[in-house]
C-alpha cells in the first residue's frame, strides 16, 4: 500500500485509511520504532489486553450456588454435543 506524504501546517504527515486505523487499533496514540529496514508502527493499546483480568474479576463475583449450576452439565452435554 502506498500512502502520500501530505503537508500538515509546517510539518509533513501521512494519513491512514479508516479501515487500517480500526484494524490495527490505532486509537489515540501509536508506538513508532525506527529500524534499519524502515519504520514500524504499532498500537499502544492492544485489543482485549485486559480481558484476562476482567474475567478473573467477573468469576470472583459468582456465588457458589451459581458455580454449581454452571458446572452441573446435562445429558445433552455428555451424550449429544460434539466439537467439530
Amino acid at each position: 500500500m502506498r500512502l502520500k506524504v501530505v503537508d500538515i501546517g509546517n510539518s509533513k504527515g501521512i494519513r491512514f485509511p479508516q479501515i487500517l486505523i480500526q484494524q490495527y487499533n490505532f486509537v489515540n496514540e501509536i508506538n513508532v520504532e525506527f529500524k534499519k529496514e524502515g519504520i514500524m508502527i504499532t498500537p499502544t493499546q492492544h485489543p482485549r489486553a485486559d480481558w484476562e483480568e476482567k474475567f478473573k474479576q467477573a468469576t470472583t463475583k459468582i456465588s457458589s450456588e451459581e458455580k454449581t449450576w454452571m458446572e452441573a452439565g446435562n445429558s445433552f452435554d455428555e451424550e449429544e454435543w460434539t466439537w467439530k
